[in-house]
């Protein structure tokens, strides 16, 4: 006869295992598990029908927002404002951008087209060729702006599923950019397994 003490501790084991393997492993884990929480109807609407996949989004969302998930997250590149200066005042070249574009701008407007916006941290300066404005890129539609121009700069490394080139685009401006964090592209790549699995459990820990 099998004890019941025994089986009470066979059922608190299995319970107990079931639990901790359904709860995220670590803090990154964790993160992703959030972001799905808060963000993955607006992800899979953004997504739907395009090379970027749920999961490519859901870890620029992680990696370039702060904190991460926070729509209103911002990063003004004192660099960049200056060679938009430089354009508007004395024609100095800065890549696709004419100075056309920039010529009747004030040094307020050129800040905010020298500054980074939203969820993907999409550079203001970006709406002259997605031809939308800073407060579209700021809207609540920011992640189908932010589609545009992942589809527009990276779109043949997307649909061959070369995330690593993705990921150093949309930091650098190139597929072999030297990103501004030494593990930009492995935890980029890690955070898309976990919010992955996530997706397949729709989100639940049980």
């Amino acid at each position: 006869m099998i004890h019941k003490g025994t089986v009470l501790r066979k059922i608190i084991l299995v319970c107990l295992s079931i639990f901790f393997t359904a709860c995220p492993e670590n803090s990154e884990d964790a993160l992703m598990w959030r972001l799905y929480q808060k963000w993955h109807p607006a992800i899979e609407k953004a997504v739907s029908g395009t090379d970027i996949d749920a999961e490519y989004m859901a870890a620029i969302i992680s990696l370039e927002s702060h904190p991460p998930g926070n729509a209103d997250s911002s990063r003004f590149e004192a660099a960049v404002y200056r060679r938009l200066q430089d354009l508007r005042d004395h024609g100095t070249a800065f890549g696709y951008i004419s100075r056309s574009h920039v010529a009747d701008l004030s040094d307020a407007e050129l800040r905010e087209y020298a500054t980074s916006h939203g969820l993907t941290q999409i550079m203001g300066y970006h709406c002259f060729r997605l031809k939308c404005t800073i407060e579209e890129l700021r809207s609540p539609d920011h992640l189908l702006w932010a589609i545009a121009y992942m589809q527009m700069s990276y779109k043949k490394a997307a649909r061959k599923h070369d995330w690593e080139s993705c990921f150093r685009v949309h930091n650098t401006g190139r597929p072999d950019g030297q990103t501004t964090r030494a593990d930009y592209v492995t935890r980029g790549l890690q955070r898309m397994q976990y919010y992955h699995k996530w997706i397949e459990r729709n989100g639940q820990l049980l």
